[in-house]
């Protein structure tokens, strides 16, 4: 089983989100200490309305194509596919951008509150063509496991984008830098991956003959991002729309440090359902059971220790990294990490639906997460604030992992080790209480503190015999490039 080019490619993936990671990282400071917490939520509002519209000009598409493309070895039928799948995409997303321009004053007014805002809006409206081919085009790259150049565009979108924002915001263009910026970059990404695939694969106008049985597994996954987000980003709506656009901007910076726990999952997840789907395809369920347990169990491993680690220090990141007024967020940071948890296991335990064919419960799972995480979020937001957006997603979260991982079980039956778990949250405990009593107020402090929060972690789940080290010596070897290292390469060069 090639669980050493599994390893070592969610590695190069890992050290990819690492860095892509820093760059948003470094962004929160940039836009919150310059635009403020009102700006920064109208900013928040303008992605939580990118992420709900990308996945109608998607179609299922983006997910289709990983599904049946991932053991394709035919170039004319991978060039047809491409072609069909990124021009059907561009006029539907342009489509749904121009759209959204033309009701941008009613947007403004109805849910941001403010007609002022429409401006931007129609700005940010084309945000919503350049994410969708942005994503097809970096599917091609996770399909073929082309890692190299995912990471490339991938880090370049994060830092390029970093940069712009950062020269436009200091010239003085504010909010319009920080948009024009993110579509600038996207825009060199999308020309430079294409670019890159057309010199793998050639060109030729699409025939569209493989559309139709894309768009037949597609379309039934196309509402299921649509509720998704309900679950995920719904809560800034209402939260404007109870509290105002200040309160939206204090919750997202808060979020987005509780979020950055999606770290963990987000470089499995990226190789595993490509992954998963050749070794099913070639009917070798071992591997597959293989897989899932071990991008679970390495998911848990890192992710239950960072959660309680940036629970502990949220208040002093977040006094680091933004103003004064968005210091109160602070409580929403233990509730969206944890939250983030659940959302992991439940993306790891959702391949299987994929897997065999029954993305048509998918839609019940999200509905699940999405009527309850609505219905608390109408019901707390008023009452608790903040922290009522913030529990609701919790809560929302952990109901749509249960109802997952025993569905999959059904099918496929994922080693879930009970033990292993008991130990990490006790090392994790362990290790955070040391971290609180050292309570950093500076940047050097939280340095300090995070890495005496890891090395207190590794010691005890060590001494725990949660892992051995002769298994982190296996993942250090898979990892580190040596002598009979696999190179990623170019499928089809």
């Amino acid at each position: 089983m090639a669980y050493d080019k599994f390893i070592k490619d969610v590695g190069l993936i890992g050290i990819t989100q690492v860095l892509t990671t820093l760059g948003a990282f470094f962004l929160l400071p940039i836009i919150t200490k310059t635009l403020g917490s009102y700006d920064y939520g109208i900013w928040s509002q303008i992605n939580v309305t990118v992420s709900l519209l990308t996945p109608f000009a998607l179609l299922g598409l983006s997910m289709s194509i990983v599904r049946f493309m991932s053991a394709e070895k035919d170039v004319n039928v991978i060039r047809e596919t491409f072609y069909s799948v990124l021009f059907f995409v561009a006029l539907t997303s342009m489509l749904i951008s121009i759209l959204v321009f033309v009701i941008s004053d009613w947007l403004a007014s109805f849910l941001f509150q403010d007609i002022n805002t429409s401006y931007f809006i129609k700005i940010g409206s084309f945000l919503i063509f350049f994410s969708a081919l942005n994503q097809i085009t970096m599917f091609y790259f996770r399909i073929f496991r082309q890692i190299s150049k995912y990471a490339f565009l991938s880090i370049f979108n994060s830092f390029g984008g970093l940069v712009l924002i950062l020269i436009l915001v200091k010239m003085g263009f504010g909010l319009f830098g920080v948009i024009s910026a993110a579509l600038l970059v996207q825009l060199f990404v999308i020309v430079v991956g294409i670019l890159l695939i057309t010199s793998q694969i050639g060109f030729s106008v699409p025939k569209f003959t493989y559309l139709h049985s894309h768009l037949k597994y597609g379309l039934p996954l196309a509402p299921n991002s649509a509720v998704r987000w309900i679950t995920s980003s719904s809560d800034k709506y209402i939260l404007g729309f109870f509290m105002g656009l200040n309160a939206v901007g204090i919750y997202a910076a808060a979020y987005a440090i509780g979020n950055i726990i999606s770290f963990f999952v987000s470089p499995i997840q990226l190789m595993l359902f490509p992954t998963l789907s050749k070794a099913y395809d070639m009917q070798n369920l071992s591997e597959v059971n293989g897989y899932l347990e071990y991008s679970l169990k390495y998911f848990l491993l890192f992710a239950i220790p960072s959660a309680f680690g940036i629970s502990v220090l949220a208040k002093p990141i977040l006094r680091m990294m933004t103003t004064a007024e968005f210091v109160s967020g602070s409580i929403v940071i233990p509730f969206v990490a944890f939250g983030i948890i659940f959302e992991g296991v439940y993306q790891i335990s959702i391949n299987v639906t994929h897997l065999v064919k029954k993305t048509q419960y998918n839609i019940v799972f999200l509905s699940i997460g999405a009527i309850s995480n609505l219905l608390l979020n109408i019901i707390l937001i008023p009452i608790f604030g903040l922290v009522g957006a913030a529990v609701s997603t919790l809560i929302a979260y952990f109901l749509m992992c249960a109802v997952s991982v025993f569905f999959s079980q059904k099918y496929i039956q994922i080693n879930i080790d009970w033990l292993l778990i008991s130990k990490i949250i006790l090392s994790s405990l362990l290790m955070a209480l040391v971290v609180h009593t050292y309570n950093p107020e500076t940047f050097i402090g939280i340095i300090i503190a995070i890495g005496l929060g890891f090395i207190i972690y590794c010691l005890l789940i060590i001494l725990l015999k949660g892992v051995e080290i002769r298994e982190l010596k296996s993942i250090i070897h898979a990892l580190i490039p040596n002598n009979r290292a696999v190179e990623v390469s170019d499928k089809f060069q």
